[in-house]
């Protein structure tokens, strides 16, 4: 008897000891009883592991479309060598016509299909929700949308953003923005106000998520600045402005990336030379830091920032292909794997167990 007491493990140490294990392991450890599948389940268990696993850089991968969605898991190693292996998602119920990867955020991608139908994923579990449609989205043929994806910490709530507008060509066409919000957590879409923001002077982007904001390059209305950041704040679900850097560019020729949880400006005005602008504190206009990559190999090439695995690694188009490029060494690694593809988007994603539900609406 005091054998067998002495050999159980006090509860609070199984919990230290899986909140180490990866993701796709814990789903195996689900399988060990009843029990272990309850206690794995737990919404504490799963925020306590994503918050562990958030800080694990080394551990992010890039999820990227082609007409399927492919995860790519990096390898460096002490002498220098590279290794890059691509997965492709396999979905029972889901068919391979996506088009884009619209957010990523604590381990789940906002992913849109060609029928413009827009899902919750979470890669690692292959758990997916469907979100409903909203019946005062605009007409495909005769508007334009965009989206981003976060989460609300104050409501611990995950939430879609569309902005939508009519095509401009007509004069007599409503050119406000209409901005619509999705719930996870409710299951509902809400229509808010009317951006104050002109969001047409822009390619439609995806809103990059920065300090549980979403943000995107748009004109002012009330001001004579040519382009603002326009950032949308999950919690009180308002826009506020970010100070843009102070330079002689046309702000409109740039793009928006999240370099390192750092908001990232960059164009591509040469053919081997990128102009990036990186935020260094959140909302500080003097913190914008402007730097210039010059890779070598790529000349009369075009080239394009996508997002960073590491501070000095950056994942780049270059002509269609993926390849990383280290702005400490200023070297280039093609990483040779089997995705060509369609590269208007490309995120960072973190192996994570939460659910892309709340248990809402429909889940595979």
């Amino acid at each position: 008897m005091a054998r067998s007491n002495a050999a159980k493990i006090p509860e609070e140490i199984i919990f230290d000891i899986l909140l180490c294990l990866p993701a796709k392991f814990i789903g195996q450890c689900r399988c060990v009883s009843k029990q272990w599948r309850k206690f794995l389940s737990d919404p504490q268990f799963i925020k306590a592991h994503l918050a562990l696993r958030s800080h694990k850089h080394e551990e992010d991968k890039l999820i990227v479309v082609d007409c399927s969605l492919h995860t790519i898991t990096f390898t460096h190693n002490p002498k220098d060598d590279f290794d890059a292996i691509s997965r492709k998602l396999d979905f029972q119920y889901l068919s391979d016509n996506w088009v884009s990867v619209d957010g990523s955020c604590n381990g789940l991608i906002l992913a849109i299909n060609r029928e413009r139908v827009k899902y919750l994923i979470n890669p690692t579990t292959l758990k997916y929700h469907k979100i409903p449609n909203f019946h005062l989205a605009l007409p495909v043929p005769g508007s334009f949308s965009m989206y981003g994806f976060g989460y609300d910490v104050v409501s611990d709530d995950y939430k879609v953003v569309a902005l939508s507008y009519y095509n401009a060509v007509d004069e007599t066409v409503i050119v406000d923005t209409f901005v619509d919000i999705y719930s996870v957590r409710k299951g509902l879409w809400r229509r808010l106000e009317i951006s104050p923001y002109d969001h047409s002077v822009t390619d439609l982007a995806s809103g990059v998520l920065v300090n549980g904001a979403l943000h995107w390059l748009a004109s002012s209305k009330t001001s004579d600045e040519s382009c603002v950041i326009a950032a949308f704040h999950l919690s009180d679900e308002k826009f506020l402005e970010v100070p843009v850097p102070s330079m002689d560019y046309n702000y409109s020729l740039f793009e928006l990336v999240a370099l390192r949880g750092r908001l990232c400006m960059f164009t591509n005005l040469t053919v081997d030379t990128i102009t990036i602008c990186l935020m260094e504190d959140y909302g500080v206009k003097e913190s914008w830091t402007i730097f210039r990559l010059m890779a070598p190999s790529l000349h009369d090439y075009f080239w394009t920032p996508l997002c960073s695995m590491t501070d000095d690694d950056i994942v780049m188009d270059v002509e269609e292909k993926l390849v990383l490029y280290n702005m400490k060494e200023n070297e280039l690694w093609d990483l040779m794997v089997d995705v060509s593809p369609a590269l208007d988007k490309a995120r960072t994603l973190i192996e994570s167990l939460v659910c892309p539900s709340f248990g809402n609406g429909t889940e595979g």
